[in-house]
């Protein structure tokens, strides 16, 4: 079941109508393309325009294909000169209203909802958005991996700790491939370290690179197994992960400090 959206907030309500009245400042007799015509004025970053251009086009559009492009040139208009998540908000949630019966559309509207709702820090709402994603149809791996994942950081950032790891081990019993289900133990770790239980957290770190991950996972993995032995008192040990850790470590620096630190850590 899609995501059934909040009544549309009174801002956004209001300027709908006053669009709808035909006294849009500045605005000329209906073009015969403003939708062409805001393309023109994005190329030209003239973004004030843009918008005005297709928020009269969505006014008047009745092609659906245009339609969509409308909406997507106008949320590229709104956070042009910087996120502006909250008003993106607003128009994504008539954008699902609109096109809510079409599922891959519907798909790409929730997850730009539901990354809306974590900047705004939002969270309860952020699940709700990643569970109705959760629920459309034709889900490709990678897709369900990533609601998934989503899903169970907004509980963890709501502070549902248990149903957080409920979702990621839900993820853990889907058909995935070898390395979708390692994101959703990555993330189990993760959460176990900010919760501070640290020989959990070693023991799947361990199971994460006993898989032999690629790249920045590897790095990021070796450096939670480094932590937590840092934390369960075995400096040595902690020290051999960190090294590892360094050649694959987004930020090398912080695994420099760390060892640093280690180093002249007394015993």
């Amino acid at each position: 079941m899609l995501y059934t959206c909040r009544p549309v907030s009174i801002i956004l309500l209001g300027l709908f109508v006053f669009l709808s009245s035909g006294c849009e400042p500045g605005a000329t007799f209906v073009s015969a393309d403003d939708v062409a015509r805001a393309r023109s004025a994005i190329v030209a970053r003239d973004w004030p325009l843009a918008e005005r251009l297709l928020r009269r086009a969505l006014r008047t559009e009745q092609n659906a294909d245009r339609r969509w492009e409308a909406w997507d040139m106008l949320l590229t208009a709104v956070n042009a000169e910087g996120e502006e998540p909250r008003v993106s908000l607003e128009y994504l949630e008539v954008m699902l209203e609109e096109f809510a019966e079409n599922e891959g559309r519907a798909g790409e509207i929730l997850r730009r909802m539901g990354r809306c709702a974590e900047m705004l820090r939002h969270f309860p709402r952020a699940a709700d958005v990643w569970s109705s994603y959760l629920g459309l149809a034709d889900l490709r791996p990678e897709e369900m991996v990533n609601g998934y994942r989503h899903l169970a950081q907004a509980h963890f950032n709501n502070r549902r700790f248990e149903a957080g790891e409920e979702v990621l081990n839900q993820c853990l019993g889907l058909p995935l491939s070898e390395h979708d289900k390692i994101l959703c133990m990555y993330d189990i770790a993760d959460q176990n370290a900010g919760r501070q239980r640290w020989q959990d957290v070693a023991d799947i770190s361990q199971q994460i690179l006993d898989s032999e991950p690629d790249g920045d996972l590897r790095g990021l993995t070796a450096y939670l197994l480094a932590d937590a032995l840092e934390q369960l008192g075995r400096k040595k040990e902690a020290l051999e992960q960190f090294e590892k850790a360094r050649a694959d470590y987004p930020n090398p620096a912080v695994i420099d400090n760390r060892i640093a630190y280690l180093r002249k850590k007394p015993k």
